[in-house]
């Protein structure tokens, strides 16, 4: 008896303790699996904002970041990758819109994401003048930005520049 008892201390303990970690055992009644979410097929909205009247909208298409400007089609492709999020004033959830002059405005978009959330590694203005909304030619990169941080003014004309 004391050598079974010596047996099962020395082995029970281990497999025990196995057994508890790999989930041995039959589920209860109501229990379920934990599943690893997936990513929605098709387009799905990362952001909107409204500026100078216009009602824009971010979109995530299989990983590229789509602009909608109100209903209109075509939808305009941006550099930044998917998702997308506008850049903020910081501290406030209010887009960040920079106004170059009496016509034209410039928000930007901040994509390619990185580790941290509404963070990416390139960033695209949006050049709002006369009802029309064209991208920047100019992209940031090499820095990470984040949606909530804000940008400098000089940052915005830089967007600007032909």
């Amino acid at each position: 008896m004391a050598g079974t008892l010596n047996h099962l201390s020395h082995y029970g303990a281990p497999l025990l303790l196995l057994c508890l970690l790999s989930g041995c055992g039959e589920k209860k009644a109501g229990e379920q699996s934990l599943s690893i979410p997936e990513r929605p097929d098709g387009q799905y909205v990362t952001d909107q904002t409204t500026a100078a009247g216009l009602h824009l909208t971010l979109r995530d298409d299989g990983g590229g970041c789509k602009l909608q400007v109100g209903n209109a089609e075509p939808q305009i492709w941006l550099k930044p990758m998917a998702p997308c999020h506008f850049i903020k004033s910081p501290g406030r959830e209010t887009v960040q819109v920079f106004q170059q002059d009496k016509t034209t405005w410039v928000v930007a978009v901040v994509g390619t994401p990185v580790k941290k959330q509404r963070c990416g590694q390139e960033v695209q203005g949006l050049i709002i003048k006369g009802g029309e909304v064209a991208p920047s030619s100019y992209i940031m990169r090499g820095s990470v930005y984040c949606a909530d941080q804000g940008l400098q003014n000089f940052q915005y004309s830089l967007f600007t520049r032909k």
